[in-house]
């Protein structure tokens, strides 16, 4: 088996047991105390498995599978029940606990993988963290929206944008897979109170240069990441990852519309890593590139 890994912050990748798998690649990236990886395997022909026990709690979502099926199971040799064979599904794997990833005639899966502490998610979730959620294996659960979150999450690893971004979407996942809801999620979000919006967008903009980190805002409030996602949600109308964006968007067309400086200092000056990530973020939001953008408002 060969093993490719982008690995840098946080220790390798555990593979436990394996059989058949004849390559592996890993993109990883590590977000709010998790450690999130984004994973291809290809496999030989016929009966394939392997261990996805770890030290840690892991979350593995199969995002897509090439050929066969794939399932999880407690014993290797005991199909898990199931009415679905595509990809999209999720696993729970306590610490140290063993459940096998199994399949037949497979010639490559892909899927995300999460893996973290209590505390990790007590800090993220707050007293919405469900403890008893990380107690007991959870096998082959098809949501839909747990999906479209670990997807956005792997495209993240490939290319990442902001450790704001990042963090938003480990959050979210954590929230959809850990949190204990005490309401009922028709329920109205209460928002921020006004101090506290205040000071986040007094934060935001003595720093808007800088590269800010959910934690930094929840700290700043007293919330939870996310009661504070939420909450800014209700009274801004948009994430704070899309909110913060679109006001650094606003920034740049005015600093365009001015002509001052190359686009190269104009990414610099609104907050973005690079021109390369700048142009790639206003043509999503504007559809256009920031050069074009400023010529067509010259005339």
């Amino acid at each position: 088996m060969r093993f490719t890994t982008t690995t840098e912050e946080h220790p390798p990748f555990e593979f436990r047991s394996p059989h058949g798998v004849r390559k592996m690649e890993c993109q990883s990236r590590y977000w709010n105390g998790i450690a999130v990886r984004h994973v291809v395997q290809y496999l030989s022909p016929g009966r394939v498995w392997h261990d996805l026990s770890s030290r840690d709690p892991t979350v593995a979502i199969l995002l897509e599978q090439v050929g066969g099926y794939c399932d999880s199971r407690l014993n290797v040799n005991r199909p898990t029940p199931r009415t679905r064979f595509d990809a999209g599904h999720t696993v729970f794997v306590p610490a140290e606990t063993s459940v096998w990833g199994y399949s037949d005639g497979i010639e490559s899966t892909r899927d995300l993988r999460l893996s973290f502490n209590a505390n990790a998610l007590a800090s993220i979730l707050g007293d919405e963290f469900e403890v008893g959620k990380t107690r007991e294996p959870v096998l082959m659960v098809y949501d839909d929206k747990i999906a479209r979150c670990a997807s956005l999450l792997a495209e993240e690893c490939r290319e990442p944008e902001t450790r704001m971004y990042g963090e938003s979407l480990t959050t979210a996942l954590t929230a959809l897979l850990f949190a204990r809801w005490k309401h009922p999620r028709s329920e109205r979000v209460k928002g921020l109170a006004p101090w506290q919006l205040r000071r986040v967008l007094e934060f935001f903009e003595a720093h808007f240069t800088e590269d800010i980190s959910l934690q930094e805002l929840a700290d700043l409030v007293g919330l939870s990441q996310s009661q504070f996602a939420r909450a800014f949600k209700a009274s801004t109308g948009a994430p704070p990852y899309r909110w913060f964006v679109a006001a650094r968007i606003k920034r740049a067309q005015e600093l365009l519309l001015q002509g001052r400086g190359s686009l190269a200092d104009v990414s610099i000056l609104t907050g973005f890593a690079d021109q390369s990530h700048f142009t790639k973020v206003f043509r999503r939001a504007t559809g256009t590139s920031p050069g074009q953008w400023r010529r067509i408002r010259k005339f």
